[in-house]
């Protein structure tokens, strides 16, 4: 009998490490409190934090959810998470999945030695369904069985009451990055031919009063993420707007620089696609501390997200607000043509561009069934203490990170307007932004 005691110990010790490899736990269960599955397939965890949380806390991401799980005031919970207890003392005893009312789960879990519980992970467009227990407590450590038993799509019927129509002759106007079209304003799809496909290299609304873009959006993902090329530098009128493209005239001795809206390195997986970039409607007249010493640092981290390998792709629209322009101001840090920068009581340019007051970037990234989404608010002014040698560090983009929500106060855009009414509201009211890296 010692012999099988120990045997089944180490047993347990061996599944449970085995199966719960990325999860990083390594205590194994107490020596008087051998435990048996109850369902064929579960794996077995243990969690610290029981009686006092500071002297150890890990955390449980059952196999494919990218969420944790964890103990807190004597409590399972996850943000992600809802719980439903039931009567039941072992696994296959539960059979079916509760209704999906607010009246059957409850945020966080009762720590209840030999309690079985369904457990609801919620991502933006799936319900994942698991079978829990509550297998021992021993101390401070916690011992659960579970087991995935299901999904389910979160509602397959979704409304989408602002989405936008089909274009004629646009093939992507329902694509996500996109925000809601304004029919006074002029819609434009630049696309290349990408390993023998046809793919969206960015778009935009063009505001021809304005000489400037009320937008330009696109997305990152294995392919268009890719760092292949350098810059082209050949500046070019855009051949979609005949007629309206400003040309190298515009730019001349106004004491601004000509900045990118779609970054050059936005769009550097192929050659085709980053000599785009370098139409002058992708442009935007900028302070040149703040295109090359602040606003870049914007761009940089962008496009880390965007190459991280953390997302599986990430829809951006960055723009500069034509309903908001920069009136009647005088810099004192000229441009590389030696003068400073200018603009008129209507906030235009010497040669008539729209100078913006705030540029603003909205960004939705996804991975697997999970979506998030930020965005980035800030002044258009000079930043005397930066530069292109001596750009801003990434740390300074957390100070102006929004909701997307705020960000359609201050712009007057619908952003995301493709997504599911109820994951568009579900990201776009989030203002926690602890799952973003800022590079601190």
């Amino acid at each position: 009998m010692k012999h099988n005691k120990y045997l089944l110990l180490l047993l347990w010790v061996v599944i449970g490490l085995t199966a719960c490899e990325s999860n990083d736990s390594t205590t194994p269960p107490p020596s008087d409190n051998e435990q048996q599955p109850t369902i064929e397939g579960s794996i077995f965890y243990v969690l610290e934090g029981y009686e006092n949380a500071s002297t150890g806390f890990n955390t449980l991401k059952p196999e494919g959810l990218n969420d944790p799980m964890y103990i807190q005031e004597s409590q399972l919970t996850g943000s992600a998470y809802a719980f439903a207890p039931t009567e039941a003392v072992r696994l296959d005893e539960l059979t079916t999945v509760p209704a999906n009312d607010d009246a059957a789960w409850a945020t966080s879990a009762t720590i209840t030695e030999g309690k079985c519980y369904w457990v609801r992970h919620t991502a933006s467009v799936l319900y994942t369904y698991l079978k829990l227990r509550i297998a021992y407590i021993d101390g401070n450590n916690v011992g659960v069985e579970y087991i995935v038993d299901s999904t389910a799509e979160r509602d397959p019927d979704a409304e989408n009451t602002n989405a936008n129509q089909p274009v004629s002759g646009k093939l992507f106007v329902t694509d996500f990055s996109m925000p809601h079209l304004n029919p006074e304003y002029i819609y434009v799809e630049h696309t290349v031919t990408y390993n023998d496909a046809e793919i969206l290299n960015y778009a935009f609304e063009w505001v021809d009063s304005k000489k400037h873009t009320a937008w330009v959006a696109f997305s990152f993902d294995a392919k268009t993420a890719q760092k292949n090329v350098n810059r082209t530098n050949e500046w070019n009128l855009d051949p979609q707007l005949p007629g309206m493209s400003p040309e190298e005239s515009n730019h001349k001795n106004d004491g601004f620089d000509k900045a990118h809206i779609c970054a050059s390195d936005d769009r550097a997986y192929s050659e085709a696609a980053n000599a785009q970039t370098f139409y002058y409607s992708n442009l935007s007249p900028q302070m040149t501390s703040f295109n090359g010493g602040y606003w870049v640092t914007f761009e940089k981290l962008i496009q880390n997200w965007a190459r991280s390998g953390d997302y599986d792709k990430m829809y951006v629209t960055k723009g500069g607000t034509v309903n908001r322009l920069l009136t009647d101001f005088t810099g004192e840090i000229p441009a590389a043509d030696g003068e400073p920068p200018h603009t008129d009581e209507n906030g235009l340019t010497i040669h008539g561009l729209a100078c913006p007051q705030y540029y603003f970037i909205a960004v939705l990234a996804q991975k697997d069934n999970n979506y998030q989404a930020i965005g980035f608010w800030v002044e258009h002014k000079e930043y005397a203490q930066y530069s292109n040698s001596n750009q801003a560090p990434l740390s300074i983009t957390r100070d102006h990170a929004v909701s997307i929500d705020q960000l359609e106060t201050e712009t007057g855009l619908d952003f995301f307007c493709n997504l599911p009414d109820y994951i568009e509201n579900e990201v776009e009211s989030n203002d926690s932004y602890t799952g973003w890296d800022f590079g601190n």
